[in-house]
């Protein structure tokens, strides 16, 4: 079997890119030749198949980096609304490799929908996993102002105009909404054959979106747990684990050390502070309670570093304000042994067994996850008791060869 695998990026930066890799090591050990296709970008992974990559949409990789110029901007409209050059190259990888299946992951304002039209002429099977909402939020999380709105899954996309939602720039959310109304025009997600979800929630939106039940397969990440070693003791931490961004939740995983003062635990965060507004009230935070020795931000951190930050962690802390679609360090934390403690909202509310292997608290209540957390410090048996379930649930639920099965069988068409 051949797939092409689509991502807008071909280096690790977050969840997708995770799974991408992980993905094509665990084709290649069934034989499966998979395919990349993407954006050139200088922090690529090496492949023959870079030739095919298509340009960026601008001359700075990074939004934040862009100059105002008339290539610039229409470079961001071509790969907002469509991509003609991610169609052309597309069309041309196919033609010269013959896959099976085109397996997109995330191609909204990179490459745009377009590489799914291009499969399509091209009469080859597509196959869309979501891990976000950008097919129904102008902002891809249904999140304004740390609260939650569905407004665009209904259609009301006026509200994303007047809020702006995309980067606070009304020209960048118009520009977002046009596309929306050109895909629903040219009718291109029902070009995609099937549907791959990570969890039920984001099943149920999808349907709730307009997607036929039919066209729509839960499958759930996975980990290769044979390589990691549990380690059911731990140090006297908690561990916020991932990227440090707003919908995260991070400054309430802050907040609740108020109440820990006397405990003798810190909460470890595997990031730094920039000065972000946001980042600028964790700071504000940390200071205003004398939170100084509480909070440790220990920076980017990868490889045995981070294998034994997790191993050493009492729990992982998840406190989530967004619909979180089965995050990495769930799973990372199960296969490591570790208990998560997480929002009840999105997927975490499925993934994490309240008092199994973990526990779930009201999203945004601080003070009900400081209570959470606190039982691990006056139960030294609980995060091995949790842990034990976790790695459990990790090796039934989210072992490689299950997913790999249901995958392959949907991109088959079986």
């Amino acid at each position: 079997m051949k797939v092409i695998i689509v991502n807008y990026r071909y280096f690790i930066a977050g969840g997708p890119e995770k799974y991408m890799f992980k993905f094509m090591e665990a084709a290649q050990k069934r034989g499966i030749e998979v395919i990349p296709f993407s954006v050139s970008n200088p922090r690529n992974e090496k492949t023959p198949y870079s030739k095919y990559f298509v340009k960026p949409r601008s001359d700075a990789l990074l939004y934040q980096d862009m100059k105002f110029s008339v290539k610039n901007m229409y470079g961001m409209a071509r790969a907002t609304v469509w991509n003609f050059d991610a169609e052309r190259r597309l069309r041309k990888l196919i033609r010269d490799t013959g896959p099976d299946a085109v397996y997109i992951l995330h191609e909204i304002n990179h490459l745009s929908p377009s590489v799914i039209r291009a499969a399509k002429k091209e009469g080859v099977r597509v196959v869309h996993r979501i891990s976000d909402f950008f097919m129904f939020c102008a902002k891809y999380d249904f999140l304004y102002e740390d609260e939650i709105c569905e407004a665009c899954l209904h259609g009301n996309y006026a509200r994303a105009c007047k809020q702006k939602c995309v980067k606070g720039s009304g020209m960048g959310t118009l520009l977002r909404i046009f596309a929306m109304r050109i895909y629903a025009k040219l009718k291109i997600f029902e070009d995609v054959d099937h549907y791959i979800c990570t969890c039920d929630f984001s099943k149920n939106k999808l349907a709730e979106g307009g997607i036929p039940e039919d066209k729509i397969t839960c499958i759930p990440t996975f980990i290769d747990s044979s390589g990691i070693t549990p380690s059911y003791s731990c140090d006297r931490y908690f561990l916020f684990l991932g990227r440090m961004a707003r919908q995260k939740g991070v400054r309430y995983a802050v907040e609740a050390m108020k109440w820990l003062k006397d405990t003798g635990y810190v909460l470890k965060i595997t990031g730094t502070l920039s000065d972000s507004r946001e980042d600028m009230e964790i700071r504000n935070e940390i200071c205003e309670n004398g939170l100084e020795n509480k909070v440790v931000f220990t920076g980017f951190l990868q490889g045995q570093e981070l294998e034994e930050l997790i191993s050493r962690a009492a729990c992982i802390v998840c406190p989530a304000i967004w619909y979180e679609n089965m995050p990495n360090t769930v799973i990372e934390a199960y296969a490591h042994g570790k208990p998560v403690v997480a929002s009840r909202i999105g997927s975490l509310a499925e993934i994490v067994d309240d008092n199994e292997t973990g526990m779930l608290f009201e999203m945004k209540n601080s003070a009900e996850l400081a209570k959470k957390l606190k039982m691990f410090t006056e139960d030294r048996t609980l995060s091995e008791k949790l842990g034990r379930n976790a790695r459990e649930k990790c090796e039934k639920d989210y072992a490689e060869d299950i997913h790999m099965d249901r995958v392959i069988r949907v991109l088959e068409g079986a």
